[in-house]
């Protein structure tokens, strides 16, 4: 029996299912921004739904030396993904380029500067019309959009994420009575996984890939609350514009930004090299793709 999904795991499950980080991949891809600011807060699952996916997602990535799917906000990006689409228009896309997490680079000297531009990610950015309906596609289904499902059988039919979370979160509860218990949340942390791995397939596959998104999209999206998966994952995240590798106005010289080195090893982080397995993957594609390995 699986006593837990490891993290290294988890992220390997995820990205081998297509993880493309859906809604925070489209941002700017949208035509004009909507009014001064973020709209409000989108809720789709109720309690009992939202209890079982904390449940979950807290057996899925557990809090250890660093943050889990729960500490981070995963389940609510989760929420508010699903819930997208209410309201009277959706908030599906967030503008950009900059977070104003990053300063302006001095003009002088190429370094971090003291002034920071506005952060453009809570900007609602109004999608297109064809992005508007892939996402209602996605997550109402094929059946609730005009034609949705004109292509089928060539191209099947979707239920939508709000019914595959909905019917997922059912179907752990009922698998959690079946197993003794009053409810999902009351499964110790392998019970939870051996019922989430007799679930849905498909149900499986979107949860993981959104807890993954939940983790690691900027924050403006509901999720990585403040940062704190780029931290612990030593990810750095949204890096504009100062970005990584500074240039010295006075001398034209490229240099590395000390705090964030891009050509060298960061004294800051833990460089322990890569683990037999890792090491092992990285010089298969390498030899793959043609090159040479020099390690």
């Amino acid at each position: 029996m699986r006593i837990r999904i490891r993290r290294r795991e988890f992220l390997k499950v995820a990205g081998a299912g297509g993880l493309a980080l859906w809604a925070p991949s489209l941002a700017g891809c949208g035509t004009t921004a909507s009014g001064p600011g973020p709209l409000p807060v989108r809720s789709f699952l109720d309690d009992a739904e939202r209890a079982t996916l904390t449940a979950l997602a807290a057996a899925v990535v557990p809090e250890d030396d660093t943050v889990g799917a729960v500490g981070a906000g995963a389940v609510d990006y989760v929420d508010r993904l699903l819930a997208s689409l209410d309201g009277p228009s959706p908030d599906l896309l967030r503008g950009g380029p900059f977070s104003g997490r990053e300063p302006w680079p001095d003009p002088r000297t190429g370094e971090a500067g003291s002034e920071f531009p506005d952060d453009d990610f809570v900007e609602v950015v109004v999608p297109s019309r064809l992005q508007e309906i892939a996402a209602r596609i996605e997550l109402l289904g094929s059946d609730a959009v005009e034609n949705g499902s004109i292509n089928a059988p060539i191209v099947p039919k979707t239920r939508g994420l709000r019914a595959l979370y909905r019917d997922g979160l059912a179907d752990l509860e009922r698998l959690a009575r079946d197993r003794g218990a009053a409810d999902f949340a009351s499964l110790d942390e392998p019970a939870r996984l051996s019922a989430f791995d007799a679930s849905d397939g498909e149900f499986r596959q979107a949860v993981l890939n959104h807890l993954a998104e939940g983790l690691f999209c900027a924050p403006e999206y509901g999720g990585n609350r403040d940062g704190v998966a780029w931290r612990d994952f030593h990810w750095d995240g949204d890096s504009q514009p100062l970005g990584h590798t500074l240039f010295d106005p006075a001398t034209g010289a490229v240099f590395d930004r000390p705090d964030r080195p891009n050509q060298s090893l960061d004294p800051a982080l833990p460089n322990d090299g890569l683990e037999p397995d890792v090491e092992r993957f990285v010089a298969a594609t390498v030899l793959g793709l043609g090159g040479k390995r020099f390690f």
